[in-house]
């Protein structure tokens, strides 16, 4: 049977968080174009536990490091998926290097994620809403405020992402809200080696953020209107001060 729910696209969102998000939108009755990169086999994992909850499950390979493609490559999906109720720019890389190290390639690539296609989406998912009511959600990242420079290429990826979620919510206003969530140490770092930092280094409160909070700001942004161009941090204090991990790092 054809489940007539609203759609939602999660960008990388076959593992980690974006995983987590696309679990608990199936279960709310959404269906899903299931993006992902280099992760296919998670992915079609993923698709094959979501069909217990009988929505729609679209794949979608697309890679946003190379962006040039990726307006052609949305708009194949139009077959199958009329419109976006929800998009959740979600994809990320966080690759180490100050910014006096970073190379291009490592700079483009960062841009390209973070922004460039995050900017493409919006532009192609405005173009089908026939003025119906949706609401983007960029990820930026709780730490944007302490010009941590271990990672620079991403954290000025994700103050770019930052400032186009405001300029997006006054272009994309009256029917489509958008909106940023800025989360805090979720999830330990693909290339940690060590377990990740102890708690007590982490935030404020000193405890990881479980990934129901992210969830719970999204459902929030969901059912509240009247917000646009805010950014939520659900982060236990840490933009508040420099958590002391990163110090360490």
């Amino acid at each position: 049977m054809t489940n007539n729910g609203p759609w939602a696209l999660v960008t990388g969102g076959a593992q980690r968080i974006g995983a987590y998000f696309n679990q608990r939108l199936a279960k709310a009755g959404y269906n899903l174009v299931l993006h992902y990169h280099q992760s296919q086999t998670a992915a079609l994992a993923l698709k094959q536990q979501l069909e217990q909850h009988d929505v729609q499950l679209v794949l979608w390979q697309a890679d946003l490091a190379e962006p040039q493609g990726l307006a052609t490559a949305f708009q194949s999906l139009r077959s199958q998926v009329p419109q976006l109720d929800l998009l959740i720019n979600n994809a990320s890389i966080f690759e180490q290097g100050t910014l006096l190290e970073s190379s291009l390639a490592q700079i483009q690539a960062h841009m390209h994620v973070h922004l460039t296609s995050p900017w493409l989406l919006i532009q192609e998912m405005m173009k089908c809403q026939n003025g119906q009511p949706a609401q983007i959600i960029n990820i930026l990242d709780a730490n944007l405020a302490h010009r941590y420079t271990g990672k620079s290429a991403y954290f000025i990826a994700k103050k770019a992402l930052e400032t186009l979620t405001g300029l997006a919510a006054i272009e994309c206003a009256p029917k489509v809200r958008v909106n940023a969530l800025a989360p805090g140490f979720v999830l330990e770092a693909i290339d940690a080696v060590d377990g990740g930092p102890e708690h007590k280094d982490i935030n404020l409160l000193q405890a990881k953020v479980p990934l129901n909070d992210l969830f719970s700001a999204i459902e929030f942004l969901q059912n509240n209107q009247s917000i646009t161009g805010e950014t939520i941090n659900i982060d236990g204090g840490s933009h508040l001060q420099c958590p002391p991990y990163m110090l360490k790092n």
